[in-house]
């Protein structure tokens, strides 16, 4: 349950919230299923706090701090998350469709089963977080770092992924059908029976990359760097 003298700071506005937690920096506030959509919340400081369930759809929450946070099943549909930092929160089963999460970080986030669909995720850094069964379907994730990322069994279909970095990341059984690879660093990570059907790898790195069985049918390998890289039992059906 939400704890109504949380709420209660919170309505005083961001400011008075953030001298109360900088005062307070033991208390962990516990917000579970508070209802926090289409607020002002730009700069909050959340970290820590339990907020699992919570509702913070269409909301401005630039540069807020949400690192260490409980968010499992929190609502982020439509919000604005620029420059936001998600660090070592627990993200499972969060939805963030349509949500703008430009340059925020996630590092070493738990976020499996999550919902980036249709998601601004450009220049964020992804890096050393669990995505497993993560949902990124048409999500624009241009020089996103995934870099030491676990992204088994992702839905990356048609997502924008130009530039981005997934050195050494996990894509073991990655749907990447019709997905924009263009430019993106694959050195050393694992697409063990990923699917990039008709995905575009134009002057992609996979170097040293493991495609073990991984189905490559009508990709655009034009400039692909596929030196070194573990082709044994791949697709290329025309």
């Amino acid at each position: 349950m939400t704890d109504p003298n949380y709420l209660a700071l919170l309505e005083r506005g961001v400011p008075h919230w953030n001298k109360w937690r900088q005062e307070n920096a033991s208390h962990k506030p516990e917000l579970t299923r508070a209802q926090l959509d289409e607020r002002n919340l730009n700069q909050v400081n959340f970290s820590q706090a339990e907020l699992i369930e919570a509702n913070f759809t269409r909301s401005q929450l630039i540069g807020a701090n949400l690192s260490l946070c409980d968010l499992i099943r929190a609502q982020f549909t439509g919000a604005n998350l620029r420059h936001a930092s998600l660090e070592r929160a627990n993200l499972s089963r969060s939805c963030f469709a349509d949500a703008d999460l430009t340059r925020s970080s996630l590092q070493h986030a738990e976020l499996t089963r999550i919902n980036f669909q249709r998601a601004n995720l450009q220049g964020a850094n992804l890096s050393q977080t669990i995505l497993i069964g993560a949902d990124f379907r048409n999500a624009n994730l241009t020089w996103a770092d995934f870099g030491k990322a676990n992204l088994i069994g992702a839905d990356l279909r048609n997502a924008n992924l130009s530039g981005a970095n997934f050195d050494e990341a996990d894509l073991t059984g990655v749907d990447l059908v019709g997905a924009n690879l263009s430019g993106a660093n694959l050195g050393k990570a694992n697409l063990t029976k990923a699917d990039l059907t008709h995905a575009n790898l134009n002057s992609a790195n996979l170097k040293g990359a493991n495609l073990t069985g991984a189905d490559l049918s009508q990709a655009d390998l034009n400039g692909t760097n596929l030196i070194e890289a573990d082709l044994d039992g791949i697709i290329l059906r025309n």
